[in-house]
């Protein structure tokens, strides 16, 4: 790769490939596509250029294979992917993935004088809902995953934990700006529990 870095999609692929075993690019485009995070794009514009980038680097290797009776191709790493992916989590952690991730929510927070209190209302509001609909999402996630635990498990625990934050965030918000925001009352004492 360029020099030597991978970014963290690309990193993600090659960690995917490596933990789960060989894939087809779309088993692996699914993965995304599946994923409560935004984060990610799932798009075939996304997913299929970053895995011929990999082939031509010479980081996976792609095998013809059948499934059913379609013909498909199943890619795994190769050395040189597994010496890469060795390196991304060898490299010190980049400023910008260990500390405050960007948030355009706490953004449009810091702006909100800029509005009437109708418009402010009204943000508030829909921002609340929209990001407990999110949680109930990953919630369902952790569920799933809490079963069989490991890394899986822990990653959605810290995916809830965000989201259970970022709703707890919106309520002191719409409380210091005196705004009545509907709140998920089983929600709401999951993130009393969980701070």
């Amino acid at each position: 790769m360029a020099n030597d870095r991978l970014s963290e999609i690309e990193a993600c692929v090659l960690a995917l490939v490596s933990v789960d075993g060989p894939a087809t690019p779309y088993a692996i485009r699914k993965v995304f596509l599946n994923s409560p995070s935004q984060q990610w794009s799932g798009s075939a514009g996304t997913i299929y250029p970053l895995i011929e980038r990999l082939l031509r680097e010479q980081l996976i290797r792609s095998k013809l294979c059948l499934t059913g009776k379609r013909r498909g191709y199943q890619i795994s790493l190769t050395p040189a992917g597994s010496r890469a992916l060795s390196l991304w989590f060898s490299l010190p952690i980049p400023e910008w993935v260990a500390g405050v991730p960007p948030d355009p929510l706490r953004t449009r927070i810091r702006f909100l004088s800029a509005i009437s209190a109708n418009q402010r209302r009204a943000f508030l509001q829909n921002a609340h809902q929209r990001t407990q609909a999110h949680l109930r999402v990953v919630e369902a996630d952790c569920a799933r995953k809490r079963a069989k635990g490991g890394l899986p498990y822990l990653m959605a625990r810290g995916a809830l934990l965000s989201m259970q934050s970022r709703c707890a965030f919106l309520r002191e918000v719409a409380d210091a700006l005196d705004v009545r925001v509907k709140v998920d009352l089983r929600l709401a004492k999951n993130e009393r529990t969980a701070t």
